[in-house]
């Protein structure tokens, strides 16, 4: 599974003709998408979450979505036999609906909600991730941060703990941080 992360990252970056056309961010949220699918492979979730194999695995996105079409090479794929479908939020007014997801991405449009975000799904086992400056150092899981040009991530295991997650210890090893 930890090459077919690798691989998958790569083979994103180096699409032909399809990715040149794009802008910087474009291409740089094409890959935190891929990344975003992989991460579940890579989490565990308490059973209760896990239990019924017959429901989609739930990657949420909550504020204004800088994703836009990002998802589309990913569309139809699985995990664990399960299919993978993103949904978007334009905030927490359907809380029923986001306590479902797997992970949420909390958009950089929501930074001034985030606490609220989070403290609003803490005990519904969910992977958050952002890429909000400070959001892995405060209430988050996972952090996207781009370094000298390079898209990496760093991973709070604490936090993760708090929700009822494990993070395998091969995704570990490709954060650019771990903080305990």
């Amino acid at each position: 599974m930890f090459k077919n992360l690798i691989l998958a990252v790569a083979l994103i970056a180096i699409l032909p003709g399809q990715l040149r056309a794009e802008s910087t961010t474009e291409r740089e949220y094409k890959i935190k998408a891929a990344f975003l699918y992989n991460f579940i492979k890579f989490v565990e979730w308490p059973k209760a979450k896990e239990q019924n194999t017959k429901e989609p695995i739930i990657i949420g996105i909550i504020g204004k979505d800088p994703f836009k079409k990002a998802f589309e090479p990913l569309k139809n794929k699985q995990i664990k036999s399960r299919k993978v479908i993103v949904k978007r939020f334009k905030n927490t007014d359907k809380i029923e609906d986001i306590k479902k997801c797997h992970l949420l991405f909390i958009s950089p449009s929501e930074k001034k909600q985030v606490k609220k975000i989070v403290k609003l799904i803490q005990k519904y086992d969910i992977l958050t991730v952002s890429d909000i400056k400070g959001f892995a150092k405060s209430d988050g899981i996972i952090q996207f941060s781009i370094v000298k040009k390079k898209l990496g991530f760093m991973v709070n295991t604490k936090n993760a703990k708090k929700q009822g997650l494990k993070i395998r210890s091969k995704l570990l090893r490709l954060a650019k941080k771990v903080i305990e």
